[in-house]
């Protein structure tokens, strides 16, 4: 009898793209070791809440900003449908209802708010901001999936993921236009790597709250940052953190990301749905988009191709590319 790992290795076998890109399976071994991110091997249900508890209140915040800013006819004066607003307070309201859930199962064990900082300008920068940071909530809770150990908090997780899911899908097709999915399978991601996109909006949290189970990690440029398959992008990395730890509680507050020493081969790890495919950098630091990229795929600089990155290979935090889906997309693109 096949077991699902042997169907995913075999799926991946087909999906692979060709030289010189190197494709992986991310096995849940492979996304659990990961997402420790404090090279610690353990990471228990509690800090796991406090994680999800933590992006709720930053998407809460988003919201509450955003909507007391843009009234009725802010949105309809940028060209939204009437409706569309309306559904953004429902929106608001699932969030909040989130962060009132986590709070009541975390108990004394809660954190409290940060402070916070969302660049929208209007309607439609808020709507694309709103999109990245629902399909990073999908991703989160994705990632974190494997890791609880307590089923009804899994139930709650996994209730709560399908929400984000189809809230990314409602903003990405019926405001922006674009299409409703990414293909066949979504993209799990790790804490360190879903806190590196959340915390461009966090000024500080508070120095009482409980240590996250995050790493701070340089910050990935990409140029043109909207490029598209077989499309050349320059890489940058840049010597500042995402986050500093004196801003923001975390477990293991003397980690420092690995660093290369210039002559070990560098690659641009990009991430869609179960798959991670490698694409090497030329001597200029520039790489091409594989083809089969589809929809929101995220892309993190590594130093090794060998196996799914790994706290040791991890040389960056993520920057995400939105891909179009084209019409004619089958299960190959993702």
């Amino acid at each position: 009898m096949f077991t699902p790992s042997f169907i995913l290795i075999a799926l991946c076998s087909q999906l692979a793209s060709a030289a010189p890109y190197v494709s992986k399976t991310l096995h849940s071994s492979d996304t659990s070791s990961w997402t420790s991110l404090t090279n610690s091997t353990t990471v228990n249900d509690t800090q796991i809440a406090q994680f999800a508890l933590s992006l709720e209140y930053l998407e809460s915040a988003f919201y509450s900003q955003g909507l007391s800013q843009f009234n009725d006819s802010d949105f309809q004066n940028s060209g939204f449908d009437p409706s569309v607003r309306e559904r953004f307070v429902q929106i608001a309201e699932h969030e909040a209802t989130h962060v009132v859930l986590l709070k009541s199962v975390l108990g004394s064990d809660a954190p409290q708010p940060c402070n916070y900082t969302f660049p929208f300008t209007d309607p439609a920068s808020f709507a694309s901001i709103s999109f990245a940071l629902e399909s990073a909530g999908e991703s989160a809770y994705l990632g974190a999936v494997s890791l609880i150990q307590n089923k009804t908090i899994l139930t709650t997780a996994g209730s709560i993921l399908t929400v984000e899911a189809r809230q990314a899908s409602y903003v990405g097709s019926s405001v922006l236009n674009n299409t409703p999915f990414n293909g066949p399978f979504d993209t799990p991601l790790n804490a360190s790597a879903v806190w590196s996109l959340a915390s461009q909006f966090i000024v500080a949290c508070p120095s009482t709250n409980p240590p996250l189970i995050v790493t701070p990690l340089p910050v990935l440029t990409l140029s043109p940052a909207n490029a598209t398959v077989n499309q050349s992008v320059a890489v940058a990395l840049s010597n500042n953190q995402d986050f500093s730890p004196s801003n923001i509680p975390i477990v293991n507050s003397t980690f420092v990301a690995p660093t290369t020493n210039g002559s070990t081969p560098l690659f641009l790890a990009f991430y869609h749905g179960l798959q991670v495919t490698f694409a090497p950098l030329d001597g200029s630091n520039s790489t091409t988009v594989p083809d089969g990229l589809a929809g929101v795929v995220y892309a993190a600089l590594v130093s090794s191709n060998n196996t799914a990155p790994t706290p040791e290979t991890t040389l960056s935090g993520l920057s995400v590319l939105n891909i179009p889906v084209p019409a004619t997309a089958n299960s190959t693109s993702n």
